[in-house]
């Protein structure tokens, strides 16, 4: 089976099925080198802090908390680029994705519920992205289904941080339990989610961890449910990650009445959160 036909990029029923089952899917040379190119200026210049003024809490380090430095960021996050540079809204990788999304899911009808640019700085141990399960992060909707598509735009292995996960742990009956990052060596002082918006899970004795590395143009998909998260970057180069998440329209319209954007800059009353 040939897999790109001009911007569709065409999935099994195993794979369909492994998503499904497993949580997760690794697709290879889902972009070419061409369409790579027009996506990095974008990515390098939200990156570099040049929309940072508007940006507010979208732009920020996931690793510490809001208000840590430019200078000192360590995995550095652009929420929304497509907010607001609108230009660059429906681009190459919106439109492939979107397609694959389309094949997941059979119940509804899927759009874009989110992008955001992840970029962890070299040799820094500790841009790392505690382990989680986005639905920890998100409102409680009718709908939960989900698919999380990250863009590889730099090879990604272990030793630079790449999606590391427990297959299987989206079948899990319960949520696990989530609660803001801690951060300082002496004091360990706890935040909350206006400080940070990083959250973390405790690890269980059964989990069994894989790694997913990826080569620059791959992609990798997550559901909601799933435990997962990254390490930090020890190699002298960036670990660039582009993302876009869909979601059923109908959880996206629940979201958006409530005021729900997935802006860091929403004002969400966080009692209506999953923990």
């Amino acid at each position: 089976m040939e897999r790109r036909v001009g911007e569709q990029y065409r999935i099994t029923s195993k794979e369909i099925d492994q998503y499904d089952d497993q949580g997760y899917l690794v697709l290879k040379n889902v972009l070419t080198e061409k369409e790579l190119k027009s996506i990095d200026p974008i990515f390098d210049h939200f990156v570099a802090g040049n929309e940072s003024e508007k940006m507010g809490k979208d732009f920020c380090d996931m690793s510490q908390p809001y208000g840590t430095p430019i200078e000192d960021f360590q995995l550095v996050n652009a929420m929304l680029p497509g907010k607001y540079i609108p230009s660059f809204s429906k681009n190459i990788f919106y439109r492939i994705a979107k397609n694959i999304a389309d094949q997941l899911y059979s119940n509804g009808k899927a759009a874009m519920d989110y992008e955001q640019f992840l970029a962890k700085k070299p040799t820094k141990a500790e841009a790392e992205f505690s382990m989680h399960q986005d639905l920890g992060y998100w409102p409680k909707t009718k709908n939960t289904w989900t698919a999380t598509f990250s863009l590889a735009l730099s090879d990604a292995d272990v030793i630079n941080g790449c999606l590391y996960l427990i297959p299987g742990s989206n079948k899990e009956t319960e949520l696990r339990s989530h609660r803001p990052k801690e951060y300082g060596t002496a004091t360990n002082e706890a935040v909350n989610r206006d400080d940070s918006h990083t959250l973390i899970i405790e690890s269980k004795p059964n989990d069994k961890i894989i790694h997913l590395p990826v080569k620059r143009g791959d992609v990798t998909i997550h559901d909601e449910r799933i435990v997962h998260g990254s390490g930090g970057n020890l190699s002298p180069d960036w670990r660039k990650t582009y993302i876009i998440a869909f979601r059923d329209e109908r959880t996206i319209a629940e979201e958006r009445a409530i005021g729900f954007t997935h802006s860091h800059n929403d004002e969400v009353d966080w009692n209506s959160i999953i923990k």
